[in-house]
């Protein structure tokens, strides 16, 4: 698997996330999607030249912070709520795409219980 594989594969992390936490489908307009993921993979491999890579960064912690302030409504167990609060702490500190996908995996497996579908 290529370096772009595995980020395009990363980036459904993000979109299965979101739209888990807000309980919707995908949505660009509400960065629901993936392709903000996409965006950070874009400009780390120099296809979005005039990109900030850290600035994009910035806003998708925040988008997962919102995520997870949503998350931590429902009712969790408490081991899922410690591993949401862990993995989210984990988001919060990541330096890059590779990072962030660690942590979303780990979001993703803390609310699996609790998947529409």
């Amino acid at each position: 698997m290529t370096r772009d594989q595995k980020l395009y594969g990363d980036s459904f992390l993000y979109q299965a996330f979101m739209t888990r936490a807000f309980r919707t489908g995908r949505d660009p307009k509400k960065g629901t999607d993936n392709g903000e993921f996409r965006i950070l993979e874009h400009i780390e491999n120099g296809h979005i030249r005039r990109g900030d890579y850290q600035k994009q960064m910035a806003k998708l912690k925040k988008l997962i912070g919102k995520a997870v302030e949503k998350v931590l409504k429902w009712k969790l167990t408490a081991e899922e709520k410690a591993d949401v609060v862990r993995f989210s702490s984990m988001a919060e500190r990541s330096y890059d795409g590779d990072d962030l996908a660690v942590a979303l995996r780990g979001l993703l497996d803390a609310t699996h219980r609790l998947k529409e579908g």
